[in-house]
């Protein structure tokens, strides 16, 4: 029995603070070596976090890391298993879908909406930076606001982000691109692909550059640019618009999506955004108990 106390009395006079911020760091280095993460990738996430106190909710950091954490730690395990899902995914409709519509030739037809006009100027510098922002984009921003949101000890915040970006947009998504079979803009046209990217096979190719309606890099950054404004950091704020604006903007750079795929991709967004506050509202007032909402209860430690 004296046993027991000692070690509950060590245990609570353990410093769980440092050892949580230091189980955080070397999850948020996972997430960026599981990406591969170059260095303009992490010195973005960096920059997102220079003005976090602003946004920072009244949470002690060991009540915070109880369920921060191991939220943290599931977000990061979907993400290593949702790649391979969601080709495996790609590849079922492709192959087991005779699509409702086919669009390929009424899209090449609209005046405009091929996006050349967002290469009237064109560097070999600029297609350089154009291909790594579209690389990162389709994970990037959601993981710079999703790890923002973390240091902010927000649970609500991390949710809200998780879930307007991939979470719900996944599944939403799926019935566009069982209905549509839209091919990427420089495949319909004939040009060189701009990405450079190495196809395995013919089989391979078809599968990667179709289901372009909506466009899924335009729905998730401008989601997370959404969200962003309701930040009260202004640094984040700047940040956040000028990736997001240029991981749409390289979407049509690069030959790749359509006008129209942009501007419903847009819209797309703007409607996962309000499913996802209505869900978190749902949850919180009904669902959750009382004590354990408190976790993500946001008030601020900064005087507005």
């Amino acid at each position: 029995m004296m046993m027991l106390k000692q070690y509950r009395a060590r245990l609570a006079n353990l410093d769980w603070t440092t050892y949580g911020i230091i189980a955080s760091i070397f999850i948020i280095w996972r997430i960026g070596t599981e990406g591969n993460w170059s260095k303009g990738c992490w010195i973005l996430l960096l920059l997102s976090l220079l003005g976090v106190k602003s946004d920072q909710v009244d949470q002690e950091w060991k009540r915070f890391f109880i369920v921060g954490i191991p939220l943290l730690g599931l977000f990061y395990y979907f993400y290593g298993a949702g790649d391979s899902i969601w080709w495996r995914i790609a590849n079922h409709l492709f192959h087991n879908n005779k699509y409702m519509f086919q669009w390929d030739q009424l899209f090449n037809s609209i005046p405009y909406n091929n996006g050349s006009f967002a290469r009237v100027i064109h560097t070999h510098f600029l297609d350089q930076f154009m291909i790594w922002v579209y690389n990162y984009g389709f994970v990037l921003s959601l993981w710079i606001s999703i790890v923002r949101s973390f240091w902010t000890r927000s649970i609500k915040k991390m949710l809200s982000y998780a879930m307007s970006g991939h979470l719900l947009q996944f599944p939403l998504i799926l019935p566009f691109y069982n209905l549509i079979l839209l091919h990427e803009v420089w495949y319909v046209r004939g040009q060189p692909d701009l990405l450079h990217r190495q196809f395995a096979s013919h089989n391979q190719l078809l599968v990667e550059v179709s289901n372009c309606f909506p466009s899924m890099h335009t729905s998730i950054s401008f989601a997370m640019l959404l969200l962003a404004l309701r930040e009260k950091d202004k640094i984040f704020k700047t940040i956040m618009v000028g990736y997001c604006s240029a991981i749409i903007f390289s979407t049509m750079y690069l030959q790749i999506h359509w006008v129209i795929d942009v501007i419903a991709g847009m819209l797309f967004a703007y409607a996962t955004v309000k499913i996802s506050d209505f869900i978190l509202a749902y949850a919180s007032a009904k669902l959750i108990p009382g004590k354990v909402s408190k976790l993500y209860k946001e008030r601020s430690t900064v005087a507005v």
